[in-house]
């Protein structure tokens, strides 16, 4: 990840409502686009500029290249409001590319993720690193953007911050991340089916497991789609206890009993 400074210079007074109005259309653009890693704009008004920082995967997330037709059109329209186009500066120097996915052959993927992850759900099977939405097809050619796995995302982040919190809601949050007929389940199932179609790549989805009666019962746990064995010999990235291939699923031993 790294961090944008984002600067849009004034060129002439003009209606600030509608150039506030304008930028946030356009981080409403990019944080759809994956192009941003969250949705929360907060910039400041200068005199003679806006400015704002933006949390961003790669250090050419924000070119041309990667915006969808809305964020293209939103900046086209900067200088009827008396804007320039934005002017992006990396201020983190840092190499943080490391935190995804490099792989060069074409590996399975992983819909993943969780209440304090700021990365894209889709994952790497092989390197367990985050592949930015921007590069895989839209899931949502009218909007041309990636709202639905984005919406999946955060309701799957609002259980986990359930579970996580402890204090309300937490055998609903618990059922909805580990039970195979949970709606956020079959929503996250069709996700997957969808992206494997759009990228011809097998798509797992991973069911969370927190509590058990013993790690005995667990090891003995069968694929709750197929009933098939499912446990690994190893645990696969440190986190996946169990995998079936035949309905691409993944889960883990209780976390309590592991």
């Amino acid at each position: 990840m790294y961090l944008a400074e984002i600067t849009f210079k004034i060129l002439k007074d003009s209606n600030q409502e509608k150039q506030e109005e304008l930028i946030e259309n356009i981080n409403a653009s990019w944080a759809g686009n994956g192009q941003i890693l969250d949705d929360c704009y907060h910039y400041a008004k200068a005199k003679k500029e806006y400015k704002m920082y933006q949390t961003i995967p790669e250090k050419d997330s924000l070119t041309d290249k990667y915006n969808n037709k809305y964020a293209k059109e939103f900046i086209e329209k900067l200088s009827s409001v008396g804007l320039a186009k934005p002017e992006i500066t990396i201020i983190d120097n840092e190499e943080q590319e490391d935190d995804l996915c490099k792989c060069t052959e074409k590996t399975e993927f992983i819909l993943y993720t969780t209440f304090e992850t700021f990365h894209s759900p889709i994952r790497c099977k092989k390197c367990f690193k985050a592949i930015p939405l921007y590069k895989i097809p839209k899931l949502d050619n009218f909007n041309d953007d990636y709202y639905p796995i984005n919406s999946w995302a955060k309701d799957y982040k609002a259980c986990d911050s359930l579970q996580i919190n402890c204090s309300v809601g937490v055998r609903f949050a618990l059922k909805q991340m580990g039970s195979i007929d949970s709606q956020l389940t079959k929503v996250g199932l069709e996700l997957c089916r969808d992206i494997e179609k759009l990228t011809g790549r097998d798509t797992y989805y991973y069911l969370y497991k927190y509590s058990a009666k013993s790690k005995k019962q667990e090891l003995l746990r069968k694929c709750p789609k197929c009933g098939g064995k499912w446990l690994l010999d190893k645990p696969l990235h440190d986190i996946f206890d169990f995998e079936c291939k035949k309905c691409k699923l993944l889960s883990n031993i209780g976390w309590d009993k592991r």
